[in-house]
């Protein structure tokens, strides 16, 4: 039986930061990715398919935890919302990516190394129909946990501030970006706040969804036209 105390509460959201980041890390670093040739790219493919599969691993567990301790937050189950609200969020969504860029680009802008252009981080491996599904499986994830559990967690059942709870989901989801550098975590930091306050204000799990699938989508179609052979530099941004 499970214990009726906010531990559990706690433990699951603690449970759910960064979830792939050891994935990452491994396939990044590991000794199939040092070996060079068909072992680096087997290497790739598998952060490919390993970070998306262990933010649904992670989501599926969470909830299944939190569904047998009694303490579902009311985000996990709304999703109706008005017609007008889904358009609006994909094109805050698409412009996330530009706003995400202007983050990147400010340290290059002050230590003068020139003008910067847009690129995007990637995992690994090639841009293609594995790509554009592990991002956006992974944006499913994200939302479900930071944003239905985290911010429902935080604020129904632990009492906190909504504006608190949208801060720290947005945290939390930005941690799980450190594979790529502290100034992605700044980035994702800003559209996690985004996506909360999305959810907030319309009420409904869909529309931050549709938000972070827009801007997946819109980083998957940078990536492809990065990997045709424009490699810029500087104010990149990540899908996740």
């Amino acid at each position: 039986m499970w214990s009726h105390t906010r531990s559990l509460e706690l433990l699951v959201l603690v449970a759910t930061v960064a979830p792939a980041e050891l994935i990452r890390v491994a396939t990044a670093f590991g000794p199939a990715a040092k070996a060079g040739g068909a072992d680096r790219g087997r290497a790739a493919r598998r952060g490919l398919l390993g970070a998306p599969a262990a933010y649904l691993v992670v989501t599926a567990a969470a909830v299944a935890v939190a569904a047998g301790g009694g303490f579902v937050p009311d985000p996990l189950t709304g999703w109706r919302t008005g017609a007008l609200w889904l358009p609006a969020a994909a094109l805050v969504g698409a412009a996330l990516v530009g706003a995400e860029f202007a983050v990147g680009a400010v340290p290059r802008l002050l230590d003068g190394t020139g003008r910067p252009r847009l690129a995007v981080h990637r995992d690994g491996g090639a841009v293609g129909g594995g790509y554009a599904a592990a991002v956006l499986a992974t944006a499913a994830a994200e939302e479900l946990l930071y944003r239905g559990l985290w911010i429902g967690v935080l604020h129904e059942r632990l009492g906190l501030p909504v504006g608190v709870a949208v801060a720290a989901g947005a945290v939390a989801y930005a941690v799980g970006h450190l594979f790529f550098g502290g100034l992605a975590v700044v980035q994702k930091t800003l559209s996690g706040a985004v996506f909360g306050l999305l959810m907030v204000v319309s009420g409904s799990l869909a529309v931050p969804l549709v938000a972070h699938l827009a801007q997946n989508g819109v980083v998957f179609a940078l990536a492809v036209r990065q990997e045709r052979g424009a490699r810029p530099a500087g104010g990149r941004v990540v899908a996740g």
